[in-house]
C-alpha cells in the first residue's frame, strides 16, 4: 500500500514539474515576489487550517510552537505548477518547504531536526506573541 502511494506521489510530482516548466516564467514572477516580500514562506499541502498529509501537519504545528509570525503559507495542492515551482526550486520532492527572508530554509526533515533541538524557536520564533497575565508565558491559539 504505502508503494502504491509513494509511486502516486512521485507521478504528481513529475507532472508538476512538467506544468511549471511549461509555465515557468509566468510563475516563477509570482511566486518569486511571494517568496521575497514575505518573511516566512511554508509551501505545503492544503493550508494551515486544513492540512492535507501529515508531514504539513506536523510542520504547522511545530512553527505555531516556536511562535514563527507572521508566516504565509501557499497551497501546492491548487495548481501542479505550485509544487513544480517548489521541488524544482528546493531539489526536495517532499514538502513541506520553508522559505525564510527569500531563501530555501528546509524541508520537513530540516524543521524536525530544529524543532528537536530547540533552534527553530531560536532562529525564527518571537516571544512578543505568548500570551501574558494570568496565562503569561503560554502560547496562544496559531494567528495566521
Amino acid at each position: 500500500m504505502l508503494n502504491v502511494q509513494a509511486k502516486l506521489y512521485d507521478e504528481l510530482v513529475d507532472k508538476s514539474l512538467k506544468e511549471y516548466q511549461a509555465n515557468q516564467k509566468v510563475v516563477a514572477a509570482d511566486l518569486d515576489a511571494e517568496i521575497s516580500n514575505s518573511k516566512v514562506v511554508l509551501f505545503m499541502e492544503g493550508t494551515p487550517d486544513a492540512p492535507k498529509s501529515e508531514p504539513s501537519l506536523n510542520a504547522v504545528k511545530m512553527l505555531t510552537e516556536a511562535q514563527v509570525v507572521p508566516m504565509t503559507s501557499v497551497n501546492v495542492l491548487t495548481h501542479p505548477a505550485i509544487l513544480g515551482y517548489t521541488v524544482a526550486k528546493t531539489q526536495k520532492r517532499r514538502t513541506p518547504h520553508l522559505y525564510v527572508n527569500g531563501s530555501f530554509y528546509a524541508d520537513y526533515d530540516g524543521l524536525l531536526a530544529q524543532h528537536g533541538t530547540g533552534q527553530l524557536a531560536k532562529n525564527l520564533g518571537t516571544e512578543a506573541t505568548k500570551s501574558s497575565g494570568v496565562f503569561g508565558g503560554e502560547l496562544p491559539i496559531a494567528t495566521y
